[in-house]
């Protein structure tokens, strides 16, 4: 619908927005989803930890302690099964590819296709963390934003790649709404955590809504 992104199609890091992938792909190579403890201190971004989770929460407060510990057990099928998402720029099969970056069109093409397939397994419990987090998780200011609306976010941060560098920039993703899925939206703030982007993106759609509405 519309697009303000330089080279959208060139792969960047997107940091935890690639979590609701990797638990996808452990989940169609596994036939349960694991619990995990998270201690924090130097294993999570949340100092104190998240103490112990299920798929879910871990998709909900974006637990990197979490998310660790699944890559690890996944073995190898798992790389084989991410490496099933359209989620990297078209290029050279021969070009070095991290598996922190993603391009950013690719990567909202594939959540929403994610959103749109319910009834998969391994996908079904990816959906629920991030409604879960738009209630109370780490996108919950996107859910504030849009109280009336059922939505999926999922937040992250990474380094930034801006001319003019800042600690890192903070991505979210929005789906609205819910179910069925007829919208997605990505927004990356400069120099802000992932959390603050949510903020942004719900009050965007917000605006949006407000617009329609009133024509």
């Amino acid at each position: 619908m519309a697009q303000r992104w330089d080279d959208a199609e060139r792969d960047i890091p997107v940091g935890s927005l690639l979590k609701p992938f990797q638990a996808v792909a452990y989940g169609r190579t596994q036939r349960t989803f694991p619990v995990f403890r998270c201690i924090g201190k130097k294993t999570c971004w949340l100092p104190r930890g998240h103490g112990t989770l299920h798929i879910r929460e871990a998709i909900a407060f974006s637990c990197n302690s979490y998310f660790h510990q699944l890559v690890t057990d996944g073995g190898r099928d798992f790389t084989a099964a991410m490496n099933s998402f359209q989620i990297h720029s078209v290029g050279s099969s021969t070009e070095p590819r991290s598996p922190q970056n993603a391009a950013p069109l690719a990567l909202a093409r594939a959540y929403l296709e994610l959103a749109n397939n319910t009834q998969d397994r391994a996908v079904a419990p990816v959906l629920q963390g991030m409604a879960l987090s738009a209630q109370k998780g780490t996108g919950r200011a996107a859910g504030a934003a849009l109280p009336d609306i059922a939505i999926l976010v999922k937040t992250g941060t990474a380094p930034c790649t801006h001319a003019r560098k800042a600690p890192g920039d903070g991505f979210a993703l929005l789906i609205t709404p819910a179910e069925p899925a007829r919208a997605v939206l990505l927004v990356r703030v400069h120099g802000r955590p992932g959390f603050v982007a949510a903020g942004v993106a719900g009050r965007m759609i917000a605006a949006v809504e407000t617009i329609g509405q009133s024509r």
